[in-house]
């Protein structure tokens, strides 16, 4: 508020009111002292123009004074107001950050009043000095001191001294004098009954003395203030009193902004409120008041007088006269306006080339929170320490997972040293390091491969996999094929190659590919069944003539892409496996399912029974349970193929084959009685394995001959002896047969096999089983899984044909069952070795099936029992 009234050429003393206001309602603002002083409402004590600290002035024309009110958060009002509105503050990360800023910024407007005022009043909002002050009288002088070259420049632009005397070398009008008004609150019942008001005054006069002489030597000790008057931040009277004591009375009522501001910081601060007020109190609060406020004008315009004759000449700790160099200027009201406008300007928007102005107020940042200036340089020092302690031990590449818990423990490591606000701001400079370190070359590829393992190599691209969504970002990294650098030992689907092969990461490599590449290494090849595969030549008109007559066999010739393998891997030429065969058995290699074996091709089913396979669309993974019906495979997880002639198996040597296990290679005898109305059935159309196993003998008899040589037995106790066996394999490449779930074969010493075939027949295999190996790093033992089974198959002259149909449940009871994209039983040929070889790696299309880990469900995982079967020839 400016009164414009009266001459404004005149001379001025400006008086600038900074300080703390208390917490009660009639004092919550400083500037009820300066309304009390001009007898009039200049200055508003309860209204908030906005959220930061501002100026209010007045200008009494009567007494040339212009006088100025540094409104700041030490406001009662303001600072209410800040905390209800500091939520809406976006820009605010946290208080400390808050604070930081609101001091910063009280602290560079009170050096506008210190370098644009003659006289500086110093509330204090109790009777006691703050020695925080001292301080802040500290930070003040070191800010002034870095920026007074840029504004003597400022001043030096504005040209507003040429036609007057008035000359401001030091960058202010002249060294300020400080005032320091204390306010002594009186509560109900504290006045000693009796006591006269006389006696008050003596007290307060007392109080006034001992607060001078505590200021004096406190200000004095922390050279504030010193002989050196021109170089001094203020100064203080030295023949003059320069504390005044207000004495104000705390009402009933006036207890409401402490209860607000203490609910809202604290929320338990129980409140507390008188019920009752004296009336003598208040009629003598209201005379001390009006006592307090002449008394404070007096107090007041002696300085002011003083500095509009004389100047302080005698201030000082000694009251030595003022130094020639010192300038003590009055100007008059426009020339304080501009002076006031720019270097108000000057303290609120940096410009970005004045350099002189960013480094003085990173100085005032430092120096505003020593805890602060601790804690970060702390932090500071303990970063290198803590980037350090990541990198130590690194290997030169590791994954996401290490790199987390590797930071993680980095984090926690520097918590134990870094302290106060600055923490989390170098925390996220030691993530985004430590991130950095390890996106620099370190960075390992998250590939997971089929059996769980991560790739190796460092991060890249695959080949094929370019147009992917992460192809430009991932642009620059080499391409290359995925490695988890462990080497697995496996057999061809025969079985008579062990081979070394890498970790799977696609399931056409894990299941397809790798047998493929090893079969092409046998000189003689077996014989393939060839399991349907997706091939999509079929047309919409050739479905339809199909769904009219299901009698005909679905042919599927001129293969866009044949992916099966069967045709390159079945040769004319196997059949001299076995030796030569007659065109009387040839009968026997081609019945199958009913199809007549052509030479030149592979083994082929009939689809008499098999869902109409689609033309357009194919499964990703495996024929399973809960995939579509009608949907086939690109290629064939499974193999079935027949490896030689019957008699080519000796029992008593077993399968000569590399990588079993020290007698346990020999295939366990099943004999079956034929004749037996109990264990025979007869299923012209191939039907369903379970029906077999419910109608399987659970005791055979073979042929025997008595002690004479003459046979004994009758036509109904004839039995034909089947040679089956379900074969493991580990990682290692370690076979071995088994006989029943986790019991591997028991071989006399002549090689003759002590189980029966029975009970592997009528039993659910486990899909994994312990092998006889382990780990020598930590001793746990090796999983082996179930990858072939074997059957030799009786002569034709025999009245009964071998059936397989493979279940597999992978997963325990919650997945889906597997079996060949061929659904129905499978009919094997007589007087013939046949290996089913099952998928090294289950996927149900979305994820790969993992062994589990917890030994319960890992029991579950299961090969069902219509495994092995037989029916009845038609």
């Amino acid at each position: 508020m400016v009164d414009s009234s009266g001459k404004k050429e005149n001379r001025l003393c400006i008086v600038s009111l900074i300080g703390k206001s208390t917490l009660f309602e009639q004092q919550c603002n400083k500037s009820w002292k300066l309304n009390q002083l001009i007898q009039m409402p200049s200055f508003k004590e309860h209204s908030i123009i906005d959220n930061e600290d501002d100026f209010e002035y007045y200008y009494d024309h009567l007494n040339n004074t212009i006088y100025v009110h540094l409104r700041s958060f030490h406001d009662t009002y303001q600072l209410l107001h800040l905390i209800d509105n500091i939520n809406d503050d976006t820009s605010i990360k946290n208080f400390a950050q808050l604070w930081e800023n609101k001091q910063a910024n009280f602290i560079k407007k009170s050096l506008i009043c210190f370098l644009l005022s003659h006289i500086i009043i110093i509330s204090h909002s109790s009777h006691t000095f703050d020695l925080n002050y001292l301080r802040f009288f500290r930070i003040i002088e070191l800010l002034r001191h870095k920026t007074k070259p840029a504004i003597l420049e400022t001043i030096r632009s504005l040209n507003l001294f040429k036609e007057t005397d008035i000359y401001m070398n030091d960058g202010r009008l002249c060294v300020p004098r400080a005032l320091f008004i204390f306010e002594n609150h009186h509560h109900k019942g504290t006045d000693i009954p009796g006591g006269g008001d006389r006696d008050d005054d003596q007290k307060l006069i007392n109080m006034a003395h001992n607060l001078e002489d505590i200021i004096f030597n406190a200000l004095r000790c922390s050279y504030i203030i010193s002989n050196q008057i021109n170089s001094a931040l203020f100064t203080i009277a030295h023949k003059q009193p320069f504390v005044f004591i207000h004495r104000c009375y705390k009402e009933s009522s006036s207890l409401g902004q402490t209860q607000k501001l203490l609910g809202i910081l604290q929320g338990f601060v129980k409140q507390t409120k008188d019920s009752s007020s004296n009336s003598n109190l208040f009629n003598r609060s209201n005379t001390h008041q009006q006592d307090d406020a002449y008394a404070f004008k007096r107090f007041l315009f002696r300085h002011i007088e003083e500095a509009l004759t004389d100047g302080w000449s005698n201030d000082g700790i000694s009251g030595g006269a003022r130094s020639e160099s010192s300038s003590f200027e009055l100007c008059i009201y426009p020339i304080w306006i501009n002076l006031f406008n720019s270097i108000r300007e000057l303290f609120e928007t940096i410009p970005a080339t004045n350099k002189i102005m960013r480094q003085a107020f990173g100085m005032l940042r430092a120096n505003i929170d020593p805890d602060g200036k601790l804690n970060e340089t702390r932090c500071k020092k303990y970063l290198p320490m803590a980037i350090k302690y990541y990198e130590d031990g690194l290997p030169s590449r590791y994954t996401r997972l290490f790199h987390e818990q590797r930071l993680q423990a980095t984090i926690e490591f520097f918590a134990t040293y870094a302290r106060g606000s600055s923490y989390k701001r170098y925390v996220q400079q030691l993530i985004e390091q430590c991130t950095r370190l390890w996106h620099d070359g370190r960075q390992l590829c998250e590939a997971i491969s089929l059996t769980g393992n991560p790739c190796k190599n460092e991060l890249h691209r695959v080949l094929g996999e370019e147009d992917s969504s992460d192809s430009i970002n991932l642009a620059h990294l080499p391409v290359r094929a995925h490695n988890s650098k462990i080497q697995l030992m496996a057999a061809s689907n025969c079985g008579q190659i062990l081979q070394e092969r890498e970790d799977p990461f696609d399931l056409k490599e894990a299941n397809y590919d790798f047998y493929q590449d090893v079969n092409k290494m046998l000189s003689v090849k077996p014989i393939y069944f060839e399991f349907p595969i997706f091939r999509g030549t079929i047309t919409s008109t050739e479905i339809r003539a199909f769904n009219n007559n299901p009698k005909n066999e679905l042919k599927l010739s001129k293969p866009s892409e044949d992916l099966s393998g069967a045709s390159e891997l079945s040769q004319s030429k196997s059949i001299a496996l076995y030796s030569p065969v007659p065109d009387d058995e040839q009968q026997a290699l081609d019945n199958i399912t009913g199809d007549k074996l052509d030479r030149h091709n592979s083994v082929t089913c009939a689809n008499d029974e098999q869902p109409i396979p689609s033309t357009t669309e194919y499964l990703d993974g495996m024929t399973h349970s809960d995939s579509p019906p009608g949907l086939l495979p690109r290629y064939s997880s499974w193999s079935l193929c027949c490896i030689g002639r019957a008699s080519d198996y000796i029992p008593a040597k077993g399968l000569q084959q590399p990588g079993f296990l020290t007698n346990l290679n020999h295939l366990i005898p099943w004999d079956i009685n034929p004749h037996n109305n109990q264990t025979s059935t007869t299923n012209a159309a191939g039907g369903g394995a379970a029906q077999y196993h419910q109608q399987r003998t659970t005791a055979t008899r073979s042929y025997k001959n008595n002690r004479r040589g003459a046979a004994s037995s009758s036509i109904w106790d004839v039995t034909i002896r089947v040679y089956i066996g379900c074969e493991y394999e580990c990682p290692r490449g370690h076979r071995f047969m088994c006989s029943s779930p986790n019991h591997v074969i028991r071989v006399g010493p002549n090689g003759i096999v002590k189980d029966d075939g029975a009970k592997l027949v009528r039993s659910d295999m486990p899909l994994y089983t312990p092998c006889s190996c382990r780990i020598l790093s930590t001793g746990a033992r090796v999983w082996a899984q179930l990858m072939r089974a074997f059957v030799v198959t009786p002569s034709s002259s025999t009245p009964i044909q071998c059936v397989l149909h493979p279940q597999v449940v992978p997963a325990g009871p919650n997945s889906p069952t597997f079996f060949p994209s061929y659904t129905q039983p499978i009919h094997l040929t007589e007087d013939s070795i046949w290996v089913l070889r099952f998928p090294f790696i289950y996927h149900d299309g979305e994820k790969p099936l993992y062994r589990p880990q917890n030994e319960d469900d890992l029991a579950q995982c299961l090969v069902l029992r219509d495994l092995f079967s037989w029916t009845n020839k038609s």
